[in-house]
């Protein structure tokens, strides 16, 4: 009978990841040919601008809004987030000052019976300050259902003409999104922002996240030191070698560069700056895809093996990286570094790190480790009493706690604890002075 010993073995990994580097280098070759030798035309970036917002900031009165994207058409796979993030949402609220509004802003296909019983607004801006924070739907046609009439060539952009006066739409680039990027699973949470400004735009600050994250209670008293602001959180995708690449594409695309890395997918702070970052984004996207990427890696045949040196499944990550680093240069907006405050682990069990060290949004990675979304998805925590996680104030605890709660509650609990939260607030002396205003550090 044929053995293997540990030399033997050894010498085998050490072979398969010879071929590996080859591969992989052979990949980079291929695809670096490619764009040299098929270079089509730059993007045309869109120019539209907004208004920016009144620079005064009145830290008694905050208006704020947390934005994500919810594809109904998957509520089956997205329900359990939606739940969690909206317990956690008004878990923080209970620490909120009684000046200040937060709302519950989601883009989704359809207004499903979950998020009726939940007792979400639909289509309704916010017009006031007074108004108790609010869970608000609208109706949103995701990149991928705009069908482009083969005869008049015409795009369908709304599923209800109603919602014309609530999107700003660059028709043209909905007709290259469409053709280019309708199957790229994360262009809608960029879309959004750079479509929807009139929707948000009320907001002193904006929360643009995932789905499957939670709030935490440090949320409600911190906000960025200006109102031109915009904190991103942790990226985690930077290489020495797609740095210099992305230093090459915005060379390609006659866009500033600053160096600025992992710049992450969470944005806190400035609807200007987060409208602008989007809108040039989106360009950024097209760019690449068009330009960067052959047929086999945007048909995902290349899997993981270029990762983290060039990756098609992070292109929303590359896109943001390249608006970024162009605006702060050529608009001086001021986008500064969350990483220690954003996109935070589930999985982290220290008791004192959230309240210490101010953890704002914790954020599920791609792990099995608990507090694991997919775990939880299994039903693998469901042996867990909530109640016994009440004192526990670790990361872990913490979102366990409000899946498992969430879990527990109907829609219609969900609403009611909202409604009563928001008659009942008691943390009326609460209030951020110029002393505990977040400031942060540049992006690096």
């Amino acid at each position: 009978m044929f053995q293997t010993n540990e030399t033997f073995t050894t010498s085998i990994i050490a072979y398969d990841n010879e071929i590996d580097i080859f591969l992989k280098f052979i990949i980079i070759i291929y695809t670096s040919f490619e764009h040299y030798s098929y270079f089509k035309p730059i993007i045309k970036s869109n120019t539209d601008f907004f208004p920016q917002q009144s620079s005064n900031l009145n830290t008694l009165s905050i208006q704020r809004a947390i934005l994500v994207f919810y594809p109904s058409s998957q509520e089956k796979y997205y329900l359990p987030e939606i739940r969690w993030l909206y317990r956690s949402w008004i878990e923080m609220i209970k620490y909120e000052s009684n000046q200040w509004r937060t709302d519950l802003i989601i883009f989704t296909e359809q207004y499903s019976s979950s998020l009726i019983q939940l007792g979400c607004l639909v289509n309704q801006i916010r017009t006031n300050n007074d108004e108790q924070p609010k869970c608000r739907v609208f109706i949103y046609l995701r990149i991928s259902a705009r069908h482009i009439n083969s005869l008049t060539k015409q795009q369908t952009i709304f599923a209800n003409d109603s919602e014309k006066n609530l999107f700003h739409i660059d028709i043209s680039r909905s007709i290259l999104l469409y053709n280019h990027l309708r199957t790229y699973p994360y262009i809608d949470s960029v879309n959004i922002i750079a479509e929807s400004y009139s929707i948000y735009s009320y907001y002193d600050f904006i929360l643009k996240t995932d789905l499957d994250v939670f709030i935490t209670k440090q949320f409600a008293n911190y906000i960025p030191n200006t109102l031109k602001t915009l904190i991103a959180g942790r990226g985690g995708y930077s290489t020495q070698f797609n740095t210099l690449r992305l230093g090459r594409i915005a060379r390609d695309m006659n866009w500033k560069y600053q160096n600025l890395t992992n710049v992450g997918s969470t944005w806190y702070g400035s609807p200007y700056v987060a409208q602008r970052i989007a809108n040039l984004t989106l360009d950024a996207i097209l760019h690449l895809f068009i330009n960067e990427f052959c047929a086999a890696e945007r048909e995902q045949k290349v899997g993981t093996l270029l990762w983290p040196d060039w990756h098609y499944g992070v292109l929303s990550m590359y896109g943001t990286h390249l608006a970024v680093n162009h605006l702060v240069n050529s608009e001086k907006l001021d986008v500064q570094n969350g990483s220690e405050l954003l996109d935070q682990s589930t999985t982290n069990n220290d008791q004192n790190d959230i309240e210490k060290n101010n953890r704002l949004h914790l954020h599920c990675w791609h792990t099995d480790a608990p507090f694991s979304k997919f775990q939880f998805k299994e039903n693998k925590y469901n042996h867990i009493d909530p109640h016994a996680l009440i004192n526990d104030r670790s990361s872990l605890g913490y979102a366990m706690r409000m899946a498992l709660e969430s879990r527990l509650m109907t829609f219609e609990e969900l609403g009611q604890q909202l409604r009563n939260i928001s008659r009942n607030k008691t943390n009326s002396s609460i209030f951020i002075t110029q002393s505990n205003i977040f400031t942060a550090l540049p992006i690096q």
